[in-house]
């Protein structure tokens, strides 16, 4: 009787090593949350450098798109000016010689400009037609100004400024407007699509937030559930 009282009363005995379970259950879980939480991480940090990179070189072609625009509005409106310092001062051979370097080197920088617009155009969303429509009429505009100029030979009597000014007169204004309408459709569409890469931006930043803290608030539950069921197994 008094034996089998005290076996009655003996405590249960665990199996060897059945106390370090839940810990390592519970170090399992911390690391899994661990390891899920840096590849979430790592892949958020690779997806928004890779954003921002193709933002920042759209952001540099829009601002060359635009810086481009302008030269040739610019170098045109020069090159028209150059043309009346050419009728008003190259009587001289010598002076004729260096305003038609000037004319031509204006001419070259407008068509230089015109042709980089031209390449980065459809990239950019830009009007691809419109910028060749402008180079067209711009030759076409280069060779009308030669053809005036036979009218204007300093060298050859009867060379006559006012003829070669007349044979051209208004021709110009075309396609200067043109051009100005090219530069300021570049503005606006180079204002538009920052604007869009301003809100992409934003809309990244919020995504990567939601997914942080749901990343954040998954591992705390699986901590937690880590942590149940090692109580209950003591328990």
């Amino acid at each position: 009787m008094t034996q089998a009282a005290g076996s009655s009363g003996e405590r249960p005995r665990y199996r060897a090593g059945g106390g370090r379970r839940p810990v390592v259950a519970l170090a399992g879980a911390l690391v899994a949350v661990f390891i899920v939480n840096s590849l979430v991480g790592l892949f958020a940090i690779d997806y928004a450098r890779k954003a921002d990179e193709a933002g920042h070189a759209t952001q540099s072609s829009l601002i060359e798109a635009l810086d481009t625009a302008r030269e040739a509005q610019v170098a045109f409106k020069i090159q028209v000016q150059e043309w009346k310092n050419l009728l008003l001062r190259g009587s001289d051979p010598e002076e004729n010689r260096r305003y038609l370097d000037r004319f031509a080197g204006q001419e070259r920088r407008v068509g230089e400009a015109l042709a980089r617009l031209q390449a980065i155009a459809p990239a950019l969303g830009l009007d691809h037609g419109a910028v060749e429509a402008v180079i067209r009429d711009h030759a076409a505009l280069g060779e009308r100004y030669r053809q005036a100029l036979t009218r204007f030979d300093p060298t050859a009597p009867g060379g006559d400024a006012a003829a070669a000014d007349r044979a051209v007169r208004g021709i110009d204004r075309p396609l200067d407007s043109a051009i100005d309408a090219i530069a300021e459709s570049t503005r606006a569409h180079a204002k538009a699509r920052q604007g869009d890469l301003a809100a992409a931006a934003a809309e990244r930043y919020t995504g990567t937030r939601v997914v942080a803290i749901a990343s954040a608030l998954l591992g705390l539950l699986l901590i937690a559930v880590a942590l149940g069921r090692a109580v209950g197994r003591r328990g």
